[in-house]
């Protein structure tokens, strides 16, 4: 059976309702992929992040080398195709990270982790798709604080009671 793996933006979101997201989909590591785990809203730098996700039972594990570049990020919203391509060959050249996360992805409840709110517009959707080429998993991109779309906590409730039943098998 194919796993999940799911991406997450703060951008249009406040802390609680990322926690909320992340919790509702029973994500246990958000693997954080900014480039410079830094942010102009104090709850979403490394540490304050961390620190809440900590009280929710999830664990935050960084990994810069997946991040988008400052120059890169500059040329997305005028270039996409550049920015694919260059994203592209940066993470050919951190291909030891991404085989760092699936074991990772294959044993837990991840979600990639960074600021861009539309999973469409963000390097972590290219990320999905490299993990996904190495591991059976669906994306599925959580979309808190989003005026005109939620999470589809239906489906989330309903992939979390797979996975608790999938636990109860293996223990039972």
């Amino acid at each position: 059976m194919a796993g999940t793996l799911f991406t997450i933006g703060y951008q249009s979101a406040k802390l609680e309702q990322v926690v909320a997201s992340l919790a509702v989909a029973q994500v246990s590591v958000l693997v954080d992929t900014r480039e410079t785990p830094m942010s102009r809203r104090v709850k979403f730098r490394q540490r304050a992040l961390a620190s809440a996700l900590g009280e929710a039972s999830i664990r935050c594990l960084s990994v810069r080398a997946l991040g988008a570049p400052k120059p890169l990020r500059a040329i997305a919203a005028d270039d996409w195709a550049g920015f694919v391509a260059d994203y592209r060959e940066r993470l050919a050249a951190a291909r030891e990270e991404i085989e760092r996360l699936v074991p990772l992805v294959a044993s837990e409840r991840v979600c990639l982790f960074c600021f861009e709110a539309d999973p469409a517009a963000c390097h972590r959707s290219l990320l999905a798709h490299e993990i996904q080429g190495l591991l059976d998993v669906s994306a599925v991109h959580l979309r808190p604080g989003w005026p005109d779309e939620s999470d589809d906590h239906e489906s989330l409730v309903a992939l979390g009671q797979v996975a608790h039943h999938q636990a109860e098998v293996a223990v039972g």
